[in-house]
């Protein structure tokens, strides 16, 4: 069966992603990542070499090398590079032809359908040009899209947008900036309005803002230097990288330090987040006008929007979500593949069009069976306030449910499943029922955790910076702790939680869970994600999805240090209840990695389903199992000889997973479907789906099994299941 590939040539890094048979899948291009720099090096010998090859050529011959070209995509006077002379389309296709072998040398053919993205505000004349860059190849009929269809069209599969639903594309790549209003259709996205832009306006141009701040504060030692010298060109391409890389460690450090090897002797400056985003501000709101000159072109107001999608690499730095958070009012959204949007969308394009392609065979007609057998219903008596559907088997069945009043704040009555508190784990039952629903959280409710001895439950928000503490017995908030930073995941242990802070300092939060307040904060990661805790509770392992590292933190000592070297994208960590094991979920290669506790030694992954990014262990250690994004799907695996023994089909766009304390169902939280799914672990079956709030986002049991918290990210919720007999 053949695939769609989508390619998103950018100004800065290439992707490349594909939808097959198993799903959707980015590519792996560069050495350390998915993507590749937009690099090319033209070799004396007129070799063209892309993306890491060229940036390891360049070293030595920087003149040799070509950065930014699709930014001159049009121009009439040739780039010089390497004293020969290149169009830009010329460049681009060097850097398509490559991607292209690579992609066929991983998928073992060639694909059926290819879509390439542009820029929404390329007029007539640059379309042309781009044109010409897979006439360069020899790739006949790849169809050209605009980069915020591609993205929107990815958006709408995470979020699975109405028909009707409007969204703004906010895209800050490399080199451009596109904005663009687009109307979710049955047959795909439908660009409203006229879409806006700013051609040289991105990534580059904070780079180059930082390299000037650098020569500035240097006294113009970088302006003096002579870039036909060689060791002064190695100098400036030098300091121009550390720029790159300072750019994105300000994303989450407070401050970074740029270094200088000028003639003289080393130099070093200091450079703010907040000097940062002085530099940029005045880009970032011309951003903000043109998206207000580009929703006013449709004819509608920010209101009418369901969302502003972020696209682009530059548009993860802090400054850009919360300018444009202040200007429109609206939900500001990031998929979960930032860079990669544009490339996964345009892959799903790819797929839709080789959809329609295919020619439609018939199905044969069915053969006649006999009537099922009438099906005896269970009467299910509950005191009914809140209505809730539970799909079982395929059928729905209507159960009313208790619950609190509109705030979240019921009566002083203690549940019989709070109240009871049996000495173990109770037995888990097929098919739970929703108890209660409490609202009052904050905005964003990204985590939940539980405490060992099951009195609290612990919600982290990310929009309005607080941790809401529920007293379980009342179901009563009855604490909030406000953060110093966005706090994104938690871990809770014997006196003690542990939660991610995304933004200044980036870091992880230390709680007493006696006193209900913050105690400390330990430096760590730079875009953090879902951690674990130790048996003991003397370390906790958190992936840090962008530096594809775990991190260990002694949280006694307060200090944390790199842990564990990991496959690209780690997202969530497992440890078994020895201590001994732990086993991290990367997101960007599917594959679970089991390291040895003690020596950090890697003792062998597996591949898992598309997009996994949430992992879970049986109490008893042999078997774990992680929730698959984009497949739609749970893994099972075997820990002792980590290979995949089943895979089961559960809701929409599957983000947390979790296990009963007897080990006899799993629960995970389908973001896209707003429901649990509950597998029993014997058969490897969904035994039901139980419909909670708006994107649920994490997922946590009570040690005696009798409750699970659902965080609702966007129903600003949590919602309690009774899942114990």
């Amino acid at each position: 069966m053949g695939y769609g590939l989508g390619i998103d040539l950018g100004t800065t890094f290439t992707g490349a992603a594909v939808v097959g048979d198993t799903g959707t899948t980015m590519v792996p291009l560069g050495r350390d990542g998915v993507v590749e720099p937009s690099v090319v090096f033209a070799a004396a010998d007129g070799t063209l070499l892309t993306g890491d090859a060229a940036v390891d050529a360049s070293g030595d011959a920087p003149q040799r090398v070509a950065r930014g070209f699709k930014r001159r995509l049009g121009d009439p006077t040739p780039l010089v590079v390497g004293g020969a002379a290149f169009s830009p389309a010329a460049l681009l296709a060097a850097q398509l032809r490559e991607v292209l072998t690579r992609v066929e040398k991983s998928a073992g053919s060639a694909p059926e359908s290819i879509v390439l993205t542009c820029p929404a505000v390329w007029g007539p004349y640059r379309r042309e040009h781009f044109d010409e860059v897979p006439r360069l190849t020899g790739l006949a009929g790849a169809v050209i899209v605009t980069e915020p269809e591609a993205a929107a069209t990815h958006y709408a599969a995470e979020r699975r947008l109405g028909a009707g639903e409007l969204v703004a594309v906010y895209d800050l790549g490399g080199g451009t900036f596109d904005t663009t209003i687009l109307r979710a259709q049955d047959s795909g996205m439908e660009i409203v309005g006229t879409p806006e832009g700013i051609e040289r306006l991105g990534g580059m141009d904070f780079d180059e803002a930082l390299f000037a701040h650098v020569d500035d504060a240097l006294g113009g030692a970088l302006s003096g230097l002579d870039p036909a010298d060689p060791d002064g060109a190695a100098v400036l391409a030098s300091v121009r990288q550390a720029c790159v890389r300072a750019k994105e460690e300000l994303s989450v450090e407070p401050d970074v330090t740029i270094r200088a090897a000028l003639p003289g002797g080393d130099r070093e400056v200091v450079v703010t987040r907040l000097a940062f985003n002085d530099m940029i501000r005045p880009s970032v709101e011309l951003t903000t006008e043109s998206l207000h000159r580009t929703i006013a072109s449709a004819g509608l107001t920010p209101r009418d929007l369901a969302a502003v999608l972020l696209a682009g690499g530059s548009s993860r730095i802090p400054l850009v979500g919360q300018v444009v958070s202040e200007a429109f009012g609206r939900p500001v959204r990031a998929g979960l593949h930032p860079k990669f949007t544009v490339a996964l969308g345009a892959a799903a394009i790819a797929a839709k069009r080789l959809e329609r392609a295919r020619p439609v065979v018939p199905p044969p007609a069915p053969a006649p069976v006999a009537a099922p057998p009438a099906v005896r219903r269970r009467k299910l008596v509950v005191p009914a306030v809140v209505a809730a559907a539970v799909i079982v088997g395929g059928g729905v069945v209507a159960i009313a449910t208790s619950g609190g009043d509109t705030g979240g704040t019921p009566g002083p009555q203690v549940s019989a499943n709070a109240a009871a508190k049996p000495s173990g784990p109770v037995a888990s039952v097929a098919v739970p029922t929703v108890a209660d629903t409490i609202t009052g959280t904050g905005k964003r409710p990204q985590g939940v955790g539980v405490t060992p001895d099951g009195s609290k439950v612990y919600v982290p928000s990310s929009v309005s910076n607080t941790i809401s503490v529920i007293d379980r017995a009342s179901r009563r908030i009855v604490q909030t702790i406000t953060t110093p930073a966005p706090p994104q995941y938690i871990a809770v242990g014997k006196g003690r939680a542990f939660v991610t802070l995304l933004g200044p300092g980036n870091a992880v939060a230390v709680i007493d869970t006696t006193l209900d307040q913050i105690v400390g904060t330990v430096p760590a990661g730079n875009r953090m994600f879902v951690p674990a805790i130790t048996p003991d509770g003397k370390r906790l392992f958190v992936p840090d999805q962008e530096s594809s590292l775990v991190l260990a933190v002694d949280p006694a000592a307060r200090t944390s240090a790199t842990f564990s070297q990991v496959p690209p994208g780690p997202r969530g960590v497992a440890v078994d209840g020895a201590g001994k094991r732990l086993y991290v979920v990367s997101i960007d290669s599917s594959q679970v990695t089991a390291i040895d506790a003690e020596s950090s030694k890697i003792l062998g992954s597996v591949r898992v389903g598309n997009s996994s990014l949430a992992i879970a262990l049986t109490p008893d250690g042999k078997h774990a199992y992680t929730a698959n994004y984009d497949a739609n799907s749970v893994s099972v695996i075997d820990t002792e000889t980590l290979k995949v023994t089943a895979t089961v089909p559960v809701g929409g766009h599957p983000l947390a997973v979790t296990s009963a304390p007897d080990g006899k169902h799993l629960y995970v939280a389908n973001n896209a479907d707003g429901t649990v799914s509950v597998v029993d672990t014997g058969t490897n079956a969904v035994t039901a789906t139980v419909p909670v709030g708006k994107e649920p986002w994490s997922i946590a049991v009570s040690p005696d099994g009798q409750e699970t918290f659902v965080s609702n990210a966007l129903g600003d919720s949590v919602t309690v299941l009774n899942t114990g007999a």
